[in-house]
């Protein structure tokens, strides 16, 4: 065998290697961080009029966003968009961002760490927060509200651009699955330059169902 064709050969394997390895490292990593893996869930999609209904099979989960949104999934976060988002990051872009809105989630199953549950935990701080904010509230405002039985969880941070006259919020939501012992995390940004996503940010969170 030729020298050249050995170092091709030897370089392909190299590489075929460092893919595989870096692949079992972050499904390792999904798995064993607690946290669902959505890239290999089952989902549906059908579109109802304006509205595209999405369901995860696997975890009885169905949602509903516009219907020209997008799904996509990875690293065990799912993430559903405006196919018009027109800035890359919305943290670092956010005097840029003038058209399309996004929502991301992702979900924690209960894990037990040195004989404690990471869901109780949860209901811990939230209900810490709900009674103390000033005490153990870490971001600009945090606010409980319910969906359906359980006592939710939003978290703002925001950014105001005097100059540009541009008030930017990015918002983490909890949301407890008390039933399944889940702990849905939903992830989102708002701005007065795109206001239609906070519309679309509710009506995503209202049509949450669990099974």
């Amino acid at each position: 065998m030729e020298k050249n064709t050995k170092k091709i050969l030897i370089g392909l394997i190299i590489v075929l290697v460092v893919y595989f390895g870096y692949e079992l490292y972050l499904k390792y990593t999904v798995e064993e961080s607690g946290y669902y893996d959505f890239e290999n869930g089952i989902i549906q999609e059908r579109v109802n009029g304006d509205v595209k209904v999405i369901e995860e099979k696997s975890l009885g989960l169905k949602m509903e966003v516009p219907s020209d949104w997008e799904y996509q999934a990875g690293y065990g976060y799912a993430t559903i968009k405006d196919p018009t988002v027109n800035v890359d990051s919305f943290l670092r872009d956010f005097r840029d961002w003038t058209e399309g809105c996004s929502i991301g989630m992702s979900v924690e199953r209960d894990e037990n760490i040195n004989d404690i549950s990471t869901f109780d935990e949860e209901v811990k701080r939230i209900e810490e927060i709900k009674n103390e904010a000033e005490k153990y509230c870490h971001y600009d405002v945090c606010e409980t509200f319910k969906k359906g039985e359980n006592t939710s969880l939003r978290e703002i941070f925001t950014l105001e651009d005097k100059e540009l006259q541009i008030n930017f919020q990015e918002l983490n939501i909890t949301i407890l699955d008390k039933s399944n012992r889940r702990i849905y995390r939903i992830n989102s940004f708002l701005s007065t330059q795109v206001p239609e996503c906070e519309e679309d940010l509710n009506n995503f969170i209202n049509s949450l169902e669990f099974k």
